[in-house]
């Protein structure tokens, strides 16, 4: 069976589904029987997906302040806005 600091080492291959089937089964087997273990995975997945919900939100920003840019340089230049 795998060690807690062994799960902690493979944690983010675990999250990416990065493991082998046997990896994945003294994953799985460890999470069953470590509370600790698996409150830690819950935390890293619910940091991960906040991550990745952030980077959306500041890509939709960036989107958003180039359209914006857009739109101001063809009213400076006279030219009629298409969005």
């Amino acid at each position: 069976m795998l060690t807690c600091r062994e799960v902690a080492e493979r944690s983010d291959d675990w999250l990416n589904q990065d493991l082998s089937r046997w990896q994945s089964l003294q994953m799985r087997l460890h999470l069953a029987m470590c509370k600790g273990c698996d409150r830690f995975i819950g935390q890293m997945r619910v940091t991960r997906d906040l991550t990745r919900a952030a980077a959306a939100v500041d890509n939709d920003h960036d989107a958003d302040d180039r359209r914006i840019s857009a739109i101001l340089s063809e009213l400076r230049n006279g030219k009629k806005t298409t969005g």
